[in-house]
């Protein structure tokens, strides 16, 4: 299995993952915040897909997000600005997922996009440079990195607040 193939089927597992997050829960549970410094889940997708829309669309291909030129913020009731990364914890807790259905809609084309993204590329295309603010890595690094680790982290926060609630994690022996 190529190093692409590879991260193609890691990030397919986090897609399912992030799309059966909600899957269940009433308003209340979705946007359930426990004390301390944890997230809902609603953040957690909203954060994961923003992520990814940010890094294949803008940081690796120079193109618009798919946030901005599909008026995702609008179709949400998710704020236009800013994907998490940085938020005060008290902004963190207000972020609210209006519409469910617009928010899967915009899950499955941030998907759709970076599948597609991953497809074209061969593993020595992995080793090109990214520029992340005043640092360098290379794409590999970067999709496994930010992605593929960062994202199944926040999987793993969803399943420990779904097992707060009473629920079922997501995607639980299948894979991690």
């Amino acid at each position: 299995m190529s190093a692409t193939d590879f991260m193609a089927q890691t990030l397919e597992f986090v897609h399912r993952g992030f799309l059966g997050a909600g899957d269940g829960l009433s308003e209340e549970q979705l946007h359930f915040v426990p004390e301390g410094q944890s997230h809902s889940i609603a953040w957690c997708m909203w954060h994961g897909a923003r992520i990814e829309d940010l890094f294949f669309q803008q940081i690796f291909q120079g193109k618009p997000s798919e946030w901005e030129t599909g008026g995702w913020a609008a179709k949400t009731g998710l704020p236009e600005k800013g994907f998490g990364t940085g938020q005060p914890v008290d902004e963190a807790k207000r972020v609210r997922i209006a519409s469910r259905d617009a928010f899967r809609d915009y899950q499955s084309r941030v998907a759709e996009l970076a599948t597609t993204y991953l497809s074209s590329l061969t593993d020595a295309d992995l080793q090109r440079e990214v520029k992340l603010g005043e640092r360098t890595e290379t794409l590999g690094q970067s999709i496994n990195l930010h992605l593929v680790i960062h994202l199944n982290g926040h999987r793993g926060e969803i399943n420990l607040l779904r097992g707060m609630m009473g629920f079922e994690p997501v995607l639980l022996n299948q894979g991690g």
